[in-house]
């Protein structure tokens, strides 16, 4: 009796609920780890891609023989794979165990290659030869197709020497990695190939798989290391990520469409604080430890991404027991909490990079001690401050950047110095700006928002030797195009020693001179335009200032400015000093002036302009400024342009999102200001705020 395809699918679907495929729930949501199948019996394990980390889900999958080739399918939230007792595909549910689907037309072979499409519910597998090649089953119970076998081309014609593929989030192709470290491009609806490029890595890569931003990573399994491979690249390569898993007879399979870090549940990550240029945010591929018993000093803090200089973590592993001096021997103190093996680096060149030949300690082995360390600063270190990192893990010869599976990364900023030289450090500062000055337009405060901190180096006799700037660019909420500057006022450009100025912008020296020409007071020009140091998401408007939109840092300074002759700290103006945005030349800048270029600074209330600006615009709209008085960038009111905010002990300060008035962000701002700052000193505390108002 011959029996249509709609009643065959009948027939496959009350089997399958008679053997308690049905029974099992998918996985709740769309895991953010990735899944690693392995052994002749097949067991299954969770991989942290972040930091290495795996644990072992289950080793009872309700067979005793492999499941290879497995892909988490995003349509259903089941995994899928190939199980060999059966020699058909399996899927497995939250309950970890393998049931057997009836495919139709299933070839006569065990396949070790696979994964499920996202533009469509099927699943691809592959083995190489002229009898098998490239298959396609439907996975789509709709479908006319569902569950039966349809080969998209033989395994001559596709002949890739691979061991597992994976399907992109978006383009829908799939990639693999072969053992001589080619990079191939597989169109899956024809079976063409194209080879993208040699990655600069071999070996098997027996696991494979893609995140929701289209980076690609590959697990080899002689080692475990886990690269990364930025496949939009012309000519890809395989970056180190983590240290992951050893293994054989494996197979990955992850959900293309989920973030790498799941910010919906607890931090389980430590890492670093170091300048980005260092390697220390997840997109820098920074250093970072999965949280164990194996750790620095007496506690671990742990954060979904990293905290970057100059927010700091609460790091309490490493003390420096004296001052580094170049040239010298310094002696550095390490608490050790559980077994493991201690690395440290030291930047002594400044250049924003630890390389292997600033490595101060490696893989001293430490089990519960407080050792004390004698270490050399070159003499041919410079002065100033740079920073140093500890790692402390249970792995040996790790470098300075990657993901382990546990122990801690600790940062530290460090002064170094000739014999008898201090420093001061500066608290760090919020500044907030409304760019419509001298209208006072939305007063939401967010046109430009950036985070300075800054530091100074004091000779024996309290004099100020060099001043270094440091800063984030947090918010970018203008439609103008604004530069940033710091004057330091009655400090003179001609003391300036020029040839020792450093200007770092994300952590790449700058060939630009810092120093701006012809001006009467020093003043440090960070940026002719904001807005060149940024990319806009798709979207949105602004950085940083509407909900929804990019969190991620784009834009951080480092500065150095030595003087020439050391200036007495009481003559030294206080911070946060003079900063400040002005206009961008040849821009429009509002109706009143159009197009003023340099000469519209906006400050901090009460500070002096620059000599470069136009004094002309002042007294103008809503402003009132009287320069003989030192009355200057405010409303009659005493309503500011311009703010600068210590927060103290809270870890930032947020401010208002797009088209929100400070003041209804902040409802005790207008208090404070209506006090001439008496009272309601912490108006800008998250307790004071309406938070739904804030970013």
């Amino acid at each position: 009796m011959l029996y249509s395809k709609s009643i065959q699918r009948f027939f496959i679907a009350c089997l399958m609920i008679f053997n308690g495929s049905i029974a099992a729930a998918p996985f709740g949501s769309c895991p953010s780890n990735a899944f690693l199948m392995q052994d002749n019996t097949a067991q299954l394990y969770g991989v942290n891609l972040v930091t290495g980390d795996y644990s072992l889900l289950s080793s009872d999958l309700g067979t005793t023989n492999k499941i290879n080739a497995i892909g988490f399918n995003f349509h259903d939230n089941y995994i899928y794979g190939w199980g060999y007792e059966w020699g058909t595909l399996v899927r497995i549910g939250d309950d970890y165990q393998a049931t057997p689907l009836n495919l139709i037309n299933t070839p006569e072979v065990n396949f070790y290659i696979g994964d499920i499409a996202l533009n469509e519910n099927s699943y691809y597998f592959y083995k190489k030869g002229v009898d098998y090649g490239l298959y396609k089953v439907s996975l789509n119970v709709k479908s006319n197709e569902y569950l039966q076998v349809n080969k998209v081309i033989n395994g001559q014609d596709l002949s890739l020497n691979i061991y597992d593929l994976a399907f992109h989030p978006d383009n829908g192709f799939a990639y693999s990695v072969d053992r001589l470290g080619q990079l191939h491009q597989i169109n899956v609806t024809n079976g063409n190939s194209v080879m993208l490029g040699q990655t600069a890595v071999t070996g098997v890569f027996g696991a494979v798989y893609f995140d929701v931003e289209g980076n690609f990573y590959i697990s080899r399994n002689t080692d475990g290391f886990v690269f990364i491979i930025d496949i939009a690249e012309q000519t890809p390569q395989a970056t180190f990520f983590s240290y992951g898993p050893n293994s054989s007879q494996n197979d990955g399979a992850r959900c293309a469409v989920a973030p790498v870090i799941d910010e919906s549940i607890a931090a389980t990550t430590d890492y670093g604080d170091a300048p980005d240029s260092y390697g220390t945010t997840l997109f820098s591929n920074g250093a970072r430890h999965g949280i164990s018993n194996i750790y620095l000093g007496s506690s671990i803090t742990t954060e979904h991404n990293a905290n970057v200089y100059p927010k700091t973590d609460q790091d309490d592993g490493i003390t420096f027991v004296t001052p580094l001096l170049a040239g010298s021997d310094s002696l550095i103190q390490v608490k050790a909490t559980g077994a493991g093996y201690l690395n440290i680096w030291g930047d002594w060149n400044r250049d924003g990079i630890f390389s292997s030949e600033e490595k101060l300690i490696s893989d001293k082995y430490m089990d519960n001690t407080t050792e004390v360390f004698l270490v050399n600063t070159p003499t041919s270190a410079l002065n100033g401050f740079t920073w140093t990192r500890a790692r402390f893990t249970s792995i040996t010869s790790i470098v300075a950047s990657g993901g382990v599976a546990n122990g801690e990364v600790e940062d530290y900023r460090v002064l170094v110095t000739n014999s008898g030289n201090s420093q001061i450090q500066d608290t760090p500062y919020y500044l907030a700006f409304e760019d419509s000055w001298p209208e006072k337009g939305d007063y939401d405060m967010n046109d430009v928002v950036m985070l300075q901190n800054s530091s100074l180096l004091l000779t024996t006799s309290s004099e100020v030797k060099q001043i270094e700037f440091q800063g984030e660019l947090k918010a970018l909420g203008a439609s103008y195009h604004n530069g940033f500057a710091i004057q330091l006022d009655n400090i003179l450009p001609s003391n300036v020693d020029h040839k020792l100025v450093r200007f770092e912008i994300n952590g790449v020296l700058q060939e630009t001179s810092v120093i701006e020409e012809d001006t009467q007071y020093l003043v440090i020009n960070i940026t002719d335009d904001l807005h060149n140091h940024i990319q806009l998401t798709e979207n949105c408007s602004y950085y940083k200032t509407e909900i929804n939109c990019s969190n991620s840092s784009q834009m951080t300074f480092n500065i150095t400015v030595p003087f020439i002759t050391p200036i007495p700290l009481e003559q030294f103006p206080e911070a946060p000093y003079n900063p400040f945005i002005f206009a961008h030349k040849a821009t429009y800048h509002g109706d009143l002036f159009y197009h003023p270029g340099r000469t519209l600074e906006v400050h901090l209330k009460n500070k002096i302009p620059t000599s470069k600006a136009d004094t002309s615009m002042f007294g103008v709209a809503d402003d009132v400024t009287q320069l003989s008085a030192n009355h200057t960038y405010q409303t009659n009111n005493g309503l500011p342009w311009a703010l600068a905010i210590n927060p103290g002990s809270q870890e930032s300060w947020k401010h208002p999102i797009e088209m929100i008035d400070i003041v209804q962000a902040y409802p005790d701002f207008k208090r404070f200001i209506e006090s001439n700052g008496n009272t309601y000193s912490n108006w800008f505390s998250q307790s004071k705020a309406i938070n739904a108002k804030l970013y």
